[in-house]
């Protein structure tokens, strides 16, 4: 085999990843570069390199989302990303305005109510609808169509446990609980000891609402209509999808679809299984979707990858079906999280899944479907994935021996049998 050279741009969690199964299992010659536009020796020269195959490992958080303000210009304190805040020092004396609702929002709230004057934050989260087009089961889709009312009632549940144990802290005023299901919120809920103990102490003032305008110095006017002072402003807005490093004729190829988004300045790439540009065969990207567990899930993308780069994956005959595919994903996550199509959130194990079937790989990890369905999913279960593919590609026959839930009815049956017959 010819050793095609690399290129991977980004050398994260995902570009790592991604360079160890590229170079060290399937052989490829890579070089990693970190999140740069551009390249130049010590003399201030550029430099010009040319690869067989590029990888774009630049993932979700490198530009952080800065809303911008009517009256920015009159507030004369600073204005700052949570990605800024370096130091206790910067919080300490002032009162804090922090903007966000989500995990990062209610970790800088509980910072700066411990370490500054005041401060003013919001929360709240959850899921649960299948993944499209995972490979479950049969009974799988029947149970969860037919009794779908069970699961949701699961999750309602769990969100009015919450609603209960921390009424009296978070939900005293009502503004805070959550007005829809929360197996449709967008993010993880996440309410810490310390959050919960600044709250009692009154050392978190919670608005919901949004910055209308800052006023001067110091006065910033919600749209509510009330009037709020800060000396600090803290983004915990997020990241806005970049990639500055692309053409604007690629951006054009690679950005066909018309979604709905948060922000104007987002980018929607068109990729089938969100890894793969349709047309353009010599360009993946890996680490696009943020779910839970993401070393595990950028691991079994780098194999995904490293298989289609070697050509052993199996795509749709016609473009019109990949498109489907990236449309029908888009839409699911759209509709469950309003949010662009990366964002997977709780949604890590059955698009692995796809991913494993995909290269023909077996879903069944451990030996049997206790361990399997109820045992923790552990990095260990994806540690043979290189010789699982190796011996696909060559066509060996890989002994792997699972004990499922209807060998275990079976074998139940068989013992009733016996204890009746003999």
């Amino acid at each position: 085999m010819v050793i095609k050279s690399v290129a991977i741009i980004g050398a994260g969690v995902s570009g790592l990843a991604a360079g160890k199964i590229l170079l060290e299992e399937d052989g490829f010659d890579i070089t990693i570069f970190g999140l740069q536009i551009g390249l130049e020796t010590a003399s201030g020269d550029h430099e010009t390199f040319e690869f067989d195959l590029i990888v774009v490992a630049t993932g979700l958080f490198s530009t952080p989302e800065k809303p911008n303000f009517c009256g920015q210009n009159n507030f004369a304190g600073s204005i700052q990303h949570i990605t800024d805040i370096k130091s206790e020092d910067q919080l300490k004396n002032k009162r804090i305005l922090v903007i966000g609702g989500a995990k990062s929002a209610v970790d800088m709230a509980t910072l700066a109510a411990l370490h500054a004057n005041y401060g003013f934050s919001r929360i709240f989260t959850h899921i649960f609808d299948p993944f499209p087009n995972v490979p479950h089961s049969a009974a799988f889709y029947f149970f969860h169509r037919v009794f779908s009312f069970v699961f949701t009632k699961i999750t309602d549940s769990i969100a009015n446990f919450l609603i209960s144990k921390y009424k009296s802290d978070l939900f005293a005023d009502e503004k805070f609980i959550p007005k829809g299901s929360i197996r449709n919120a967008h993010n993880i809920m996440r309410v810490t000891k310390e959050f919960v103990t600044v709250i009692r102490e009154n050392r978190i003032i919670r608005k919901l609402a949004s910055i209308d305008e800052i006023i001067d110095k110091t006065t910033i006017r919600l749209d509510s209509g009330e009037l709020l002072q800060a000396d600090l402003i803290i983004y915990a807005t997020g990241f806005i999808e970049a990639f500055p490093f692309l053409s604007k004729t690629l951006t054009k190829a690679l950005v066909r679809n018309t979604t709905k988004s948060i922000s104007d300045e987002r980018i929607d790439l068109d990729l089938y299984r969100r890894i793969i540009p349709i047309g353009i065969p010599k360009i993946a990207f890996i680490g696009l979707p943020a779910p839970l567990h993401t070393w595990m899930f950028y691991d079994v993308q780098g194999h995904w990858m490293s298989d289609y780069f070697l050509g052993r994956i199996k795509l749709p005959n016609t473009e019109k079906e990949m498109l489907e595919e990236i449309e029908t994903t888009r839409q699911f996550i759209y509709k469950m999280f309003k949010r662009k199509s990366y964002y997977f959130q709780y949604y890590w194990l059955e698009p692995m899944e796809i991913y494993l079937r995909d290269m023909g790989l077996s879903l069944y990890r451990t030996n049997h479907w206790i361990s399997e369905y109820f045992g923790v999913y552990r990095p260990k279960r994806l540690s043979t994935l290189h010789d699982e593919r190796k011996a696909k590609a060559e066509g060996k026959t890989t002994n792997f021996w699972y004990f499922s839930f209807q060998h275990t009815i079976l074998l139940f049956l068989f013992l009733l049998f016996i204890c009746f017959f003999f």
